[in-house]
């Protein structure tokens, strides 16, 4: 992985800025500085030299598990909602109907060259794992919630030009999506890993606002596009 944690803030930096810290930081070999962090199981990661020029990485040295590892193990993904409001389903999908474009503008922010089947894809998947049942759901974060639910693959991607595999993680201490509402002493942070051959690359911290159902620069769904989203939603 090329991008880690900064070993104090929270904040994302390259190999070469971490690079620069050792070297500010009075350490002649990097992996005796404070450790860079995961950005989801915020364990120290070390760092290993490339098998070519420029090519030295962050790596996890040790065999405990991390989602980023294995990305199909995501803890939260599969989790049923243990309590179910029916009424607050009803209105949490009535609200998606009602911001579909600006949901799906949102995702196009996020998720690099997002079809509209890969969106199609998310919504129906949401509907099968009733995420809009978890109590204290904010329907508001809808796009942060639906960005987990799939990896996102190169072949699937708007006329196949995504270059990376791309998936996208919460802090490894979210177990379950309701948690994600309910305030359990830490912030859960949504971040994006991208692979190239299952091997992590880049990691980036995804901003979790809600301005987006503001802004009048939106993608629109055609009629045939929306149709069909409404159709699995």
């Amino acid at each position: 992985m090329f991008d880690a944690l900064h070993p104090t803030r929270n904040e994302i930096m390259s190999i070469n800025e971490y690079r620069d810290f050792a070297i500010l930081s009075g350490h002649k070999l990097m992996n005796a500085a404070p450790r860079a962090r995961c950005p989801v199981c915020k364990r120290g990661l070390a760092v290993r030299a490339g098998q070519t020029k420029d090519n030295q990485h962050f790596y996890h040295d040790d065999e405990d598990f991390c989602p980023t590892k294995d990305p199909a193990s995501r803890p939260y993904l599969g989790k049923a909602p243990t309590r179910i409001d029916l009424k607050a389903i009803e209105l949490n999908r009535q609200w998606l109907m009602e911001n579909l474009d600006a949901v799906y503008s949102k995702l196009s922010s996020i998720i690099p060259r997002l079809a509209v089947s890969e969106f199609a894809d998310l919504l129906e998947e949401a509907k099968r794992l009733n995420v809009y049942g978890y109590v204290g759901f904010v329907k508001e974060h809808t796009p942060y919630v639906l960005v987990t639910l799939m990896n996102f693959l190169p072949s699937n991607s708007y006329k196949k030009q995504r270059k990376f595999k791309f998936v996208f993680f919460y802090d490894a201490g979210v177990q379950n999506y309701e948690d994600l509402w309910i305030d359990r002493g830490f912030a859960s942070d949504l971040t994006s890993v991208s692979y190239h051959k299952n091997v992590p690359q880049k990691s980036k911290q995804v901003d979790i606002e809600t301005s987006y159902l503001t802004q009048s620069s939106k993608l629109l769904l055609t009629p045939k596009q929306r149709e069909w989203c409404l159709k699995v939603l």
